[in-house]
């Protein structure tokens, strides 16, 4: 199998891995979560479910609309190809190096949230660089990277079944989902 392949499956496992950490943060005490009401673009899911309403936070990263998927796949993508590589090749990860892709990962968040930058709705405080960002929001790009690290780790040990993945997401086929 292909790394590209390999890369795209691990993406999705890590999509679906940060979207239940946010779920965790809304997590009631009977089990259920805090809803968080949203509208669905994905016509063949509005379709299924009769509706464009979808309550993210009680709703599993498979099952969501794919409009809802795409932040933290996204966000996946962009950790899985920073260190995929590098720990195939057995690099390091110093400091320095993490710092560096840390940037990226906030670089390529701004890419994807333009509503950031929204003069009435937008977050001032997130539109800085890395280095200027408060240690909280710099301690999320980093966690989303140790997240990655561990996550590709655990597939060149052997500990993550790719085909399953592969099967799972329906990745390798011609019905790969895209934006």
């Amino acid at each position: 199998m292909n790394n590209t392949i390999i890369k795209e499956a691990l993406s999705y496992s890590l999509g679906s891995d940060l979207h239940e950490e946010w779920r965790k943060t809304r997590k009631l005490k009977d089990g259920t979560y805090e809803p968080r009401m949203k509208k669905s673009k994905d016509e063949s899911w509005n379709l299924v479910h009769g509706t464009d309403d979808v309550d993210i936070a009680n709703t599993s990263f498979s099952e969501l609309p794919f409009n809802w998927q795409y932040e933290n796949l996204e966000a996946a993508k962009v950790v899985i190809n920073l260190v995929f590589d590098k720990i195939i090749n057995n690099e390091t990860f110093n400091d320095e190096e993490m710092r560096r892709m840390a940037s990226i990962v906030h670089d390529e968040w701004l890419k994807r949230n333009s509503w950031v930058y929204d003069l009435e709705y937008g977050d001032p405080k997130l539109t800085v660089s890395f280095d200027e960002l408060s240690e909280e929001e710099k301690k999320k790009d980093v966690v989303q990277l140790e997240a990655a690290y561990s996550k590709v780790m655990k597939y060149v040990n052997g500990l993550i079944d790719i085909d399953s993945l592969c099967s799972q997401y329906n990745i390798g086929n011609s019905n790969i989902k895209t934006k």
